[in-house]
């Protein structure tokens, strides 16, 4: 099982792979697919539901592996969430997967009723997070992180690397409340894990000085990059903080870092109402905290099916949009 390799190529051929035009598709391996089914083999209650997405959630390893505890569920999210619901009840603990537009646009009466009021043991995989696909605006969640913190009981986790995978999942099963994980899919199997990170406390993965950048997902590398170039360009090292877990919100520990720095940025891959920005600007205003906020990533509008890196780079969700905000501010630092 080990390092398994998708046998994409028919797939790709017809599909692609929803976030390049590229036609020389690369085999990866099945990182989410292999950590759900090593849980799978320790706990007989773990079941998979997929809403007829089973290859791009790498539900078809799953199904290969554990077929008599996978259920097809077909083009029906909200019909999946009940049905979660219920085999949550008898004792089932229930992944349920499709894209992350799909999760709140299609299934939010049944998520909120029937999964987040009774804290129903549920687990929502939610992939292709943000603007990073290239099918277009009905594929595109960039309100699916706003729409989650406003309901009670649960948790958001957004992974940035792949020895995170396996600590979020288990945070979500340990956890009283259900879950919902923003997911992209990683290029590589991991080797170790990040035993660093804790539920809903800010990840700091570098520390310096007057401004800060914090980051979740997709935007961590990016923010990291920036970072780097500026230290490289200016000689002026910036902390760069990881927000993997989007709710609960530890609000004190963020306040600690906030406090440390004059300026803040935030860049996600979602809109900026109601998202990574929003939490920062929430923090910063109830505790009276004197830091300056620049929010990147969508900015209260629709985006268009194109290449991942062209509209992270059209929207302004890149390493040279922080660079470009440093500039900016550089004379005040």
């Amino acid at each position: 099982m080990e390092n398994e390799q998708f046998d994409i190529q028919k797939e790709l051929e017809v599909l692609g792979d929803f976030t390049t035009i590229s036609s020389v598709p690369q085999p990866v391996p099945y990182v989410y697919g292999q950590t759900l089914v090593k849980l799978m083999k320790k706990d007989h209650r773990i079941v998979s539901l997929c809403a007829d997405v089973q290859w791009p959630t790498e539900n078809d390893y799953i199904k290969k592996h554990f077929p008599d505890r996978y259920y097809q569920m077909g083009i029906a999210e909200a019909n999946m969430m009940g049905v979660a619901s219920g085999m949550a009840k008898t004792g089932d603990i229930v992944f349920a997967h499709t894209f992350s537009a799909f999760t709140n646009r299609r299934a939010l009466d049944q998520i909120a009723m029937q999964i987040a009021y009774p804290k129903a043991k549920v687990i929502i995989l939610g992939f292709l997070p943000g603007i990073a696909t290239n099918l277009g605006v009905s594929h595109q969640a960039i309100e699916d992180i706003a729409c989650f913190r406003s309901l009670p009981n649960m948790n958001i986790f957004e992974p940035y690397h792949e020895t995170q995978l396996l600590p979020v999942i288990e945070m979500a099963l340990n956890s009283s409340n259900p879950s919902y994980i923003r997911m992209k899919k990683f290029d590589k199997m991991y080797t170790d894990i990040d035993k660093t990170i804790q539920i809903g406390k800010p990840q700091i993965l570098k520390e310096g000085s007057e401004l800060a950048i914090f980051a979740c997902g997709m935007t961590v590398d990016i923010a990291l990059e920036a970072a780097s170039e500026i230290n490289k360009k200016y000689n002026h090292k910036l902390s760069v903080v990881n927000v993997f877990c989007l709710k609960p919100i530890d609000e004190i520990s963020f306040a600690e870092i906030i406090n440390k720095h004059k300026h803040i940025i935030s860049i996600e891959n979602h809109n900026v109402i109601g998202g990574l920005g929003s939490i920062l600007s929430d923090i910063i205003a109830t505790k009276g905290l004197n830091a300056q906020l620049t929010k990147l990533g969508v900015q209260d509008t629709f985006a268009e099916g194109a290449e991942t890196d062209y509209l992270f780079k059209k929207y302004e969700i890149s390493s040279e949009a922080i660079i470009k905000i440093y500039n900016n501010l550089k004379k005040k630092l």
